[in-house]
């Protein structure tokens, strides 16, 4: 006989206490009864119970602490029983976990939610559902959109993100002229590359002081003000270590690769009282999480609602317009996951890259409104009249969109015919 006791409506008044995971599973069904016993087995696995009954394993505590179904469906959705088979079938399944259980903390929440079951087979984690409560105990991005439109002084168009080329293998000092370049241009954010960190060719502390050093003479030049985001990835102890002296010694933003670095080193950045800088994240990594259909975490999910929960200001998200040929609906899912409203926390920048160059720019603006970051590394600094250049082509191409619509619209700067008769338009 099934317990119904593992069952409970979404409407249960106790929701609150919940953090819901809604997951993709498919496999070969024996028997009729075999899916809801599996995901009781989910439901149980991740909070009170192991594959046999225990002594410790009380009335009391059952009921206090364990996970909850929600809903089973069936893809298609069978209505009329389905003949036993050892065929693959497809469900959605919805698991409700007590929160009290991890606490505010990302790692024991995602432990719960998808720890030992993603081992269980064809299952993917699509997406997760946190009460207020929950959220409340997040302290979330310090800027986001609108802190950091504020800091800049940019108060309706996109921003234009630069990230230094080459990416590894180069002193501080070049680097300093090609963020210097660039800047000048009109870029308003330069950040290492992701695969640039601590080392001893090419220090935080050196970068810091030579990169800043540029950006200063940039803005003086330019009159616009300007972030530069060093990579401060490292382990928990020296990233923390290196943010901290970073913004000592004058760096106005951070770069955390945040999927290798762990999620919740994120929250504890935006926790730290010394780190009041906008944090920029990079992807990284994250199609060992999302890259299968049938298996890892949604990449609408770790791009969404799960980097905004840590706390970071900017995220560099895969697209389909450049090398990553991203899903556009995951692509406008993460997105939505970043920018709607979300219990009063602020919208996060979502930085689109990957090699997008200058003729994309009227499907970002079509695509995205204007609360969007270009991302840019090569179609600034390989710019056939040089990286300033690639830089001007982005903000030209930009202007026009802002006040025609389109490129066609108006006169084309010479730097923006330049990068379109290279790379052609949109």
């Amino acid at each position: 006989m099934i317990d119904l006791d593992f069952f409970m409506l979404k409407e249960n008044p106790g929701r609150e206490d919940y953090v819901i995971g809604t997951y993709l599973m498919r496999k070969p069904i024996d028997n009729p009864s075999e899916i809801i016993k599996t995901a009781v087995m989910m439901a149980t696995e991740q909070t009170t119970g192991t594959w046999v009954r225990v002594p410790g394993e009380t009335g009391a505590t059952i009921d206090r602490f364990r996970g909850k179904v929600l809903n089973i469906w069936e893809i298609p959705d069978t209505e009329q029983e389905a003949p036993a088979t050892d065929e693959q079938r497809s469900f959605i399944l919805q698991l409700a976990f007590p929160w009290r259980n991890f606490g505010h903390q990302i790692p024991m929440m995602l432990t719960t939610i998808f720890g030992n079951i993603s081992m269980i087979g064809n299952i993917k984690l699509l997406d997760v559902e946190f009460p207020e409560a929950f959220i409340a105990g997040f302290p979330g991005p310090r800027y986001g959109i609108e802190g950091t439109r504020k800091m800049l002084d940019i108060p309706d168009r996109p921003l234009l993100n630069n990230m230094v080329k080459p990416s590894t293998g180069i002193t501080p000092e070049h680097g300093a002229q090609l963020l210097y370049q660039a800047a000048s241009g009109g870029t308003d954010i330069i950040k290492d590359d992701e695969v640039m960190g601590n080392t001893e060719l090419s220090s935080v502390l050196k970068r810091v002081e030579l990169y800043m050093k540029a950006l200063r003479k940039a803005e003086s030049e330019t009159g616009d003000k300007k972030l530069y985001a060093v990579n401060v990835t490292d382990d928990p102890d020296r990233c923390m270590e290196n943010a901290e002296a970073a913004v000592n010694n004058g760096a106005n933003a951070l770069l955390v690769n945040f999927l290798p670095a762990g999620m919740g080193l994120i929250a504890a950045l935006c926790r730290h009282s010394k780190i009041n800088v906008p944090i920029l994240a990079h992807l990284d990594f994250g199609g060992a999480f999302y890259a299968s259909p049938w298996h890892g975490i949604s990449s609408s999910l770790i791009y969404g609602k799960l980097a905004r929960l840590a706390g970071v200001d900017m995220l560099c998200i895969p697209t389909p317009y450049g090398k990553f040929s991203h899903s556009y609906t995951k692509y406008l899912q993460m997105v939505h996951g970043l920018r709607s409203p979300f219990f009063g926390k602020p919208g996060v920048w979502p930085i689109v890259g990957g090699a997008i160059k200058q003729g994309h720019i009227p499907s970002l603006f079509k695509d995205l409104g204007r609360d969007f970051i270009i991302g840019a590394g090569g179609a600034i600094h390989a710019h056939p009249m040089g990286s300033t250049a690639g830089a001007k082509a982005f903000r030209q191409g930009m202007a026009l969109m802002m006040t025609h619509g389109t490129l066609d619209g108006g006169t084309i700067g010479k730097e923006l015919q330049a990068a379109m008769d290279l790379w052609g338009s949109d």
